[in-house]
């Protein structure tokens, strides 16, 4: 079922929430991201907000992202040296993700940078840990494990249940 008819997070066939993260990234990657949403999607337990599948035509773009990052449990964002360059709205995403992260008690996980190919992290994220996703496979399987446990403490944190 769609989240658009039933509340974001809550799974329409139990009824059980779920995480919601926010995947920020550059228009350039978005093939890299919708595998890793794919990806999250299979674990049963977490619902990310892809701006593909979350933004129904007709709807004002601008708006349905800055609620989707107010609404969304943590926001994951994709590092890239394309998106470093870039100008316009990965850079507006993350600061409105910035803005949301001051609201939440000190030492919450919300913003999880994650590097997808060799590039620098901006100033304004430095001082959360990132995670390099790419290079050999099994490195990008250690990382994932390594983000899922990030999510997984985060949804406990919230009371949502991690299958």
């Amino acid at each position: 079922m769609d989240r658009h008819i039933i509340n974001p997070g809550e799974d329409a066939e139990s009824k059980e929430p779920k995480l919601i993260p926010f995947l920020c990234y550059a228009k350039e990657n978005k093939s890299v991201v919708r595998e890793f949403s794919e990806r999250l999607k299979a674990e049963g337990w977490i619902d990310p907000w892809f701006d593909e599948e979350d933004i129904l035509p007709g709807q004002v773009w601008q708006d349905s992202v800055a609620l989707g990052v107010r609404n969304s449990h943590a926001v994951m964002v994709f590092l890239s040296r394309v998106a470093m360059a870039s100008e316009g709205f990965f850079h507006k995403e993350m600061k409105l993700a910035l803005e949301t992260a001051a609201e939440k008690p000190e030492g919450t996980i919300f913003i999880i940078p994650i590097r997808i190919n060799d590039c620098e992290v901006p100033e304004m994220l430095a001082k959360f840990q990132y995670v390099d996703y790419f290079g050999r496979e099994e490195n990008k399987t250690h990382v994932y494990s390594h983000l899922i446990a990030a999510l997984r403490v985060r949804a406990q944190h919230l009371g949502i249940k991690t299958m």
